[in-house]
């Protein structure tokens, strides 16, 4: 019997100069999976054409390498699951709403984001403003009402709970037409949204694991939700802690003195960075420069995600980045 390797992945988005935070995110994804002797991907998230800058491409793939990461699969060195660039992946997203409409699991929405928010306020409106009301769920989904606005397409979200085991943090558990409501899959602008995206992508370059930031946590039952939908497989989640400011706000590609162009301009060396990090997560008792490779070699699978357990816990208390 042929055991497939694990698969992880790597996806930023090209909107400037990755911080220590998506380092830190880029750095445990990749340790994950060499530790589980699998494969790592390099996928690159510029659907968003408006906001994506072309040359940060080349940068993400610069500081990547300088910190000591590689990847089997991504856009500079191919592989069978390509493309890696998910502007070129279009007819995928085309393939998978198609399948979503003819079963009827989407519908056009007129709203506007005013429009829902007037709705949800209204008596007898959700309390919960950011939920959808329904506003559109019962129009035909083949005529458009008199001088309506372009459409969105939302996806029919049924009325159950879906429960994900994420493996840092434990089960996430949603009712999901209560706490998530009817979600966007196709903007009005015909750019498919970040949900369908990351999932359909996910799900066609074979990921067994998820390694991301915590932010995207809430997230993951729609995502599942989309899988389970379109018959395709549902990766293990890994949602490791964000790092924080001093104010206790988490970086963002703005603070600029947290870029890593900006520390490799000071003269920071990658074993340094490496170092940090690491001791961020208590994965290493003491900051202490060393390369990834010489970080690799001192863990375990196991050992890992103890210490990922122990620092999300931690981070619940309010514990950041050490400066």
């Amino acid at each position: 019997m042929t055991v497939t390797p694990p698969k992880g992945r790597y996806a930023p988005s090209p909107t400037g100069p990755l911080h220590l935070g998506n380092l830190r995110t880029a750095l445990v994804a990749w340790l994950h999976i060499r530790l589980a002797g699998g494969h790592f991907i390099l996928r690159i998230e510029d659907l968003d054409q408006t906001r994506s800058r072309a040359e940060s491409i080349g940068q993400i793939l610069e500081d990547l390498r300088w910190l000591g990461l590689d990847w089997d699969e991504g856009p500079d060195v191919g592989g069978p699951c390509g493309p890696y660039l998910q502007s070129q992946r279009s007819a995928f997203y085309d393939d998978a709403f198609s399948q979503l409409r003819n079963a009827r699991r989407v519908f056009p929405c007129y709203c506007s984001r005013k429009d829902v928010a007037l709705a949800a306020n209204a008596p007898h409106g959700r309390e919960n403003s950011g939920i959808y009301p329904g506003n559109c769920r019962h129009l035909a989904t083949d005529t458009a009402p008199p001088n309506a606005r372009a459409a969105a397409w939302r996806y029919r979200v049924p009325s159950h709970r879906l429960e994900v085991l994420d493996q840092i943090s434990g089960p996430l558990i949603q009712t999901m037409d209560v706490e998530v409501g009817d979600f966007v899959v196709r903007r009005a602008d015909r750019l498919y949204a970040y949900q369908l995206a990351v999932a359909v992508d996910d799900a066609l370059m074979g990921i067994t694991d998820v390694v991301r930031g915590a932010d995207l946590r809430d997230s993951t039952p729609r995502q599942v939700e989309l899988l389970n939908s379109l018959g395709l497989p549902v990766p293990r989640y890994w949602h490791i802690p964000l790092i924080m400011d001093a104010l206790g706000r988490r970086l963002s590609k703005r603070d600029g003195d947290q870029g890593v162009t900006a520390l490799r301009q000071q003269g920071r060396a990658p074993q340094h960075i490496v170092g940090r990090l690491a001791a961020s997560l208590n994965l290493i008792p003491d900051d202490e420069p060393l390369s990834a490779r010489e970080l690799l070699a001192r863990l375990t699978s196991a050992t890992l995600r103890e210490r990922l357990i122990a620092a999300a816990a931690q981070a619940s208390h309010g514990t950041g980045y050490p400066q």
